[in-house]
């Protein structure tokens, strides 16, 4: 009997204590009216905290009807005069001021002097995008124009690779008179190595061809230096500025060069990661040679539809300072389709 009494006693000991360390993982927001919710804090921006509970899915709650926070987790939290650090939010003193440990150290803050919060950056990180869009008229003219894109980001405290691969496809009429206008392959390796946090060495190489317009292959291949403007759970800006070399065949003309390149990567998460706004492009300048700046552009919105899959909306923007033969200098596409998040 007493050896059965010590077996229930030690698994209760043993509970209690897992109940114990589950617990002190928990974050709780204590609201000025007394209400305690225990969660697991994701963010805080735009006014809001965004807290998941055990019970249900992420939800917000207004800054101002917060009293203040308990957690032994660290966050990297940025203040609205520009102070960065990363802390632990410990509950509030006497005059109801939050109170977060920095290093060694403890400071008071009101919570409304928090523009964002995040939790830490994680040592090993990646997320793929697959978009599948496409657009069809029919009537007196059939056309059908479809992309197929993707995008793999890998990313560790010091090393960055991205990958970006897009295939577009135009073509009208049809049966006999089906004839293929656009036939556009673009793909894009982008290295980022940190040297000293938020700048970075980059190395990219890009290999680009459209037969229908005349360009048979465009291999580009760069070093430079770039900057990390915002690079958070929920936002991102970079921008990276670099030369190289440049070897294509367009028009039957092979031709190599020295080039100057541009790029700059945007993305931001809005309505609690809802939506979803982008923006990418790239300018390469030939510094001999032919005489040809090029602009490429990527902008619109995912639309959340379910934790795997999203709605988007593409603007697509190319531009040539001097296009092979007789053909425009712009090429405008907009498409809408489905897409997946991994």
């Amino acid at each position: 009997m007493q050896s059965s009494l010590r077996a229930i006693a030690s698994f209760l000991l043993v509970a209690s204590c897992g109940l114990m360390g589950n617990s002190a993982h928990a974050d709780i927001l204590v609201l000025k009216n007394g209400d305690r919710i225990t969660g697991q804090i994701k963010r805080i921006w735009d006014g809001e905290v965004s807290i998941e509970p055990a019970y249900s899915d992420e939800f917000d709650v207004d800054l101002e009807v917060i009293d203040h926070i308990e957690s032994d987790r660290d966050f990297e939290i940025e203040l609205w005069d520009g102070r960065e650090a990363t802390v632990k939010l410990m509950g509030a003193n006497e005059d109801k001021l939050q109170i977060v440990e920095f290093g060694d150290e403890k400071l008071v803050i009101a919570l409304e002097d928090i523009l964002e919060l995040d939790e830490p950056t994680k040592p090993f990180d990646w997320e793929t995008h697959i978009d599948l869009s496409a657009n069809t008229n029919s009537g007196n003219t059939n056309t059908f124009s479809g992309q197929l894109r993707g995008d793999s980001t890998i990313e560790t405290p010091n090393n960055r690779h991205r990958l970006d691969l897009s295939k577009f496809r135009e073509t009208t009429g049809e049966g006999a008179l089906k004839e293929t206008t656009k036939d556009q392959t673009l793909l894009q390796y982008n290295y980022n190595w940190k040297f000293r946090d938020p700048w970075f060495l980059s190395a990219n190489v890009s290999h680009e061809r459209d037969p229908i317009l005349e360009l048979d292959s465009r291999l580009i291949a760069s070093v430079g230096l770039g900057r990390d403007i915002f690079n958070t759970p929920r936002r991102f800006l970079s921008i990276q500025l670099g030369a190289g070399g440049q070897s294509e065949d367009a028009g039957g003309v092979s031709e190599d060069t020295t080039v100057a390149t541009w790029r700059l990567r945007y993305e931001q998460g809005l309505f609690s990661g809802d939506l979803d706004v982008f923006h990418n492009h790239s300018i390469t300048h030939n510094l001999d040679g032919r005489t040809n700046t090029s602009l490429k552009t990527s902008t619109g919105f995912r639309y959340e539809i379910t934790d795997l899959l999203y709605a988007n909306v593409t603007l697509n923007y190319n531009y040539e300072s001097d296009p092979v033969d007789a053909i425009k200098n712009e090429d405008i596409t907009l498409l809408l389709g489905l897409g997946a998040e991994f």
